[in-house]
């Protein structure tokens, strides 16, 4: 009998082992297994913490882009100031005409027609013209390599109304070109001349 009692405590103890070993082992696993997750989520939210790379070199390309906007959209601007000058006139090409009208009232005080129209109209005619060329040319020059620079030097590419308005000046700057090399070569108007006759009955 006290044979068959250690026998069957023997089992009995042995059973209870093998059951609990199982479970302190799924214990042990899931212990880790909350550790390995909560190390990860440690080192996510340390991540998270750190600053992006890639937000940082943006906002270093924003900083750095921000003055090259400013800088092209200013010279847009100025760009459809001078096309727009172009062809509305400046006050430059009034006074330079004014200029070359007195001018040439003292030199043809006692001139023939001729010389006294080409003097006194035509050459403040033309005058106005190759100002106003000049205004056009420094519109195309400008709003062309606002757009050049803009497209292909920039870090990145200018703003869309920046673009807008180099295209409306550069535009502006060929138009005005256009009128102005009309003016200084005589196409809206021609050259005022006096009439053979008027001119031998003036002499006469």
């Amino acid at each position: 009998m006290t044979t068959r009692s250690i026998e069957t405590s023997t089992d009995t103890s042995a059973e209870t082992v093998s059951e609990i070993v199982p479970e302190l082992v799924e214990e042990d696993a899931v212990l880790e297994a909350a550790g390995d997750t909560d190390v990860l989520d440690d080192a996510a939210a340390a991540q998270e913490a750190l600053p992006d790379a890639d937000v940082y070199e943006a906002e270093l390309d924003t900083g750095t882009g921000s003055g090259s906007a400013v800088a092209a959209g200013a010279a847009a601007i100025a760009a459809a100031g001078l096309g727009a000058i172009s062809l509305s006139g400046s006050w430059l090409g009034d006074m330079l005409a004014q200029r070359q009208t007195l001018i040439a009232q003292i030199a043809t005080a006692n001139s023939n027609a001729d010389v006294i129209i080409k003097q006194r109209y035509t050459n403040p005619w033309h005058k106005t013209a190759f100002v106003s060329l000049g205004f056009a040319v420094a519109a195309i020059v400008i709003a062309g390599a606002t757009l050049f620079l803009g497209t292909f030097a920039a870090r990145q590419q200018s703003p869309v109304w920046v673009r807008a308005v180099s295209w409306g000046a550069l535009a502006l700057g060929v138009i005005g070109l256009g009128v102005a090399a009309a003016m200084y070569f005589d196409v809206f108007a021609g050259t005022i001349s006096v009439p053979a006759g008027a001119a031998n009955g003036g002499g006469n």
